[in-house]
């Protein structure tokens, strides 16, 4: 991160604390702890080791690595110590009293103190337990069916001619894996089976894995057997681009229930019971909150939004009354009169 970067993000720290605004002037106090830094600014300022520290263990754990031997403080201590006297110099200024600067300090205050009571109120109200989880799970199995899927080598061309040269040269007992790796190294691979590391390699695919405008090669991909070879090229249009297909099918998975246990459903699981625990609770002590406070809404006061068809013939309207001829004026004369 560039030094003012990292100056920044402790001048954010220690405002919010108010240490070093309230302490830019005036009276000097007694300093309690080490001092290992300091400067003059109406008045002697002070760093201390304790302070030092006790930012940096507020930092995230991966930005508290950077200071963690001799080196790292030493250069935690000196932007520390730029970043105060900055501070200084905009106390100077006045910009501790700046009606924007306050605006965004009232609005970040307010953001955190929702963050916080939320916290309290929600989030460390939510229980769970093994028999959720569970539940969840059966009552949602059909969300955990892991749907028919098929890997081909594939070789896409986008010139019908070539793609027939390459299924005859297969047909004539070239392996299409060999065939798919030459093209691929000459660029001529596009569409499925233009696989960056294994040309030739669709990966494992679903019936939805591609636009309906490739029901065709879909189709056939799942109809066909494993190691058989597509007897014809297949042509397809996907988005206004020709493409021409030669295959082999590798494999097939059936559709299958996914078990609880498995690692990705059950953390789906526990993250949607959270979730489904974390709203309700939301909803109940919202309503409990209006209910207390005598909420009341008035959306008829609110006014409508006009269509787009009304906004169409309000702007009509205006200009065909900007069109019409103004009528002169009482001060212009009249043809007797000059």
């Amino acid at each position: 991160m560039k030094r003012v970067g990292i100056i920044s993000l402790i001048l954010i720290g220690i405002f919010a604390t108010g240490i070093v605004v309230n302490g830019c002037g005036g009276r000097a106090k007694a300093v309690e702890g080490t001092v290992i830094a300091e400067f003059d600014w109406n008045g002697k300022q002070h760093i201390t080791l304790e302070e030092m520290m006790q930012e940096i263990s507020e930092l995230a754990e991966y930005k508290q690595e950077r200071y963690k031997d001799k080196a790292g403080l030493e250069e935690y201590m000196t932007l520390m110590a730029e970043s105060r006297l900055i501070l200084c110099l905009a106390k100077d200024q006045n910009l501790d009293e700046d009606a924007e600067i306050l605006k965004k300090v009232q609005s970040y205050l307010h953001e955190l103190m929702v963050d916080r009571i939320t916290e309290l109120e929600v989030d460390e109200k939510i229980s769970m337990s093994e028999e959720d989880f569970r539940l969840y799970y059966e009552e949602h199995k059909s969300d955990y069916i892991e749907k028919e899927q098929v890997r081909l080598t594939c070789i896409t061309l986008s010139d019908e001619e070539r793609a027939k040269e390459v299924l005859e040269s297969i047909k004539g007992g070239k392996d299409i894996a060999e065939v798919a790796k030459e093209l691929s190294d000459r660029g001529e691979l596009t569409g499925p089976g233009a696989h960056p590391v294994e040309p030739g390699n669709t990966d494992f695919f679903t019936r939805n894995s591609y636009p309906e405008a490739a029901k065709a090669f879909v189709d056939a991909a799942f109809s066909m057997e494993i190691g058989q070879m597509t007897d014809e090229v297949i042509a397809i249009d996907v988005y206004d681009q020709k493409h021409y297909i030669v295959f082999r099918k590798e494999e097939h998975k059936e559709a299958r229930q996914q078990a609880f246990d498995e690692e990705n459903v059950r953390r789906d699981v526990e993250r949607s019971v959270e979730n489904e625990k974390r709203d309700a609770l939301m909803n109940n002590w919202l309503n409990a909150l209006r209910e207390k406070s005598n909420t009341k809404t008035y959306i008829d006061r609110i006014p409508e939004t006009p269509t787009e068809e009304e906004e169409e013939a309000e702007e009509e309207m205006k200009e065909e009354g900007d069109s019409e001829p103004k009528p002169e004026s009482d001060d212009a004369a009249s043809p007797d009169e000059k």
